[in-house]
C-alpha cells in the first residue's frame, strides 16, 4: 500500500493501517528531494540512480522494519515523532527524522523543515501475517530482518546505515554520519 505521509498526520487515516501487524516499509522521494539528498552527501545522484530502486517519478531513499510492534506504530513514530530536544539528546528520535533534519536543516532540532520534507515522501508499506507476540515477534523479526538485508543488498537506499551493505553505501554512510553527528552537536549547544 502506497500513502503519502502528510496524510498519516491525520488520525483518522493513521487508524486505518493495521495496529495488531509487523511489516517493512520504504519511504519515496520525487526526483528533486532525492537530489537535495544526495548533494548533501556529496554524491552526484546522476552516477546513483542505476543503484536506486525506483517507481514512476519516485526514488527510494530508506527501508525499515517493524517486527515487535505494528506497522502502524513504526510509521507514526516516523510521521509524528514530538521531535523535541530531549528525544535528540537521547537518541529516541526516529533515526529516519535524525538523518532528514541533519540534511534538510544542519540541524536536529528543525522540526519544521523536517515535517515538511516528510510531508512531500510516499510511504510504501507491506503487512506480514503475523501477530505481534512474544513467539510470532521472533518469527516475524527474523523473516523482516531477512527481507530488509535482501533490498539493500540489491539496491542502495541513501539514508540506511545500520546492515547498509550495498558496494555503493560506504562513502554515503560516512557522509550521512558525519552530517547526522555535526548536526546533532548543533542542536544541543
Amino acid at each position: 500500500m502506497m500513502i503519502q505521509a502528510n496524510l498519516l498526520r491525520n488520525k483518522e487515516i493513521l487508524l486505518q493501517i493495521p495496529n495488531d501487524r509487523p511489516g517493512y516499509y520504504k519511504w519515496w522521494a520525487a526526483r528533486q528531494d532525492f537530489e537535495k539528498i544526495a548533494s548533501k552527501l556529496q554524491a552526484d545522484s546522476a552516477s546513483l540512480w542505476p543503484y536506486i530502486e525506483k517507481k514512476e517519478d519516485l526514488y527510494c531513499i530508506y527501508v525499515g522494519i517493524a517486527a515487535k510492534e505494528s506497522i502502524r506504530s513504526r510509521l507514526n513514530w516516523h510521521v509524528n515523532d514530538p521531535h523535541t530536544l530531549g528525544r535528540v539528546k537521547s537518541g529516541t528520535l526516529s533515526t529516519l527524522r535524525q538523518s532528514i533534519s541533519s540534511i534538510i536543516a544542519g540541524n536536529q532540532l528543525a522540526k519544521k523543515e523536517t515535517n515538511d520534507f516528510i510531508d512531500r515522501l510516499t510511504i510504501e508499506y507491506f503487512i506480514i501475517d503475523r501477530a505481534i507476540s512474544s513467539k510470532d515477534s521472533q518469527e516475524a523479526s527474523e523473516e523482516l530482518n531477512k527481507i530488509e538485508r535482501k533490498l539493500m543488498s540489491d539496491k542502495l537506499y541513501i539514508l540506511n546505515i545500520k546492515d547498509n551493505k550495498h558496494e555503493k553505501s560506504i562513502r554515503l554512510i560516512y557522509e550521512l554520519k558525519k552530517v547526522r553527528k555535526e548536526s546533532k552537536a548543533k542542536a544541543i549547544q
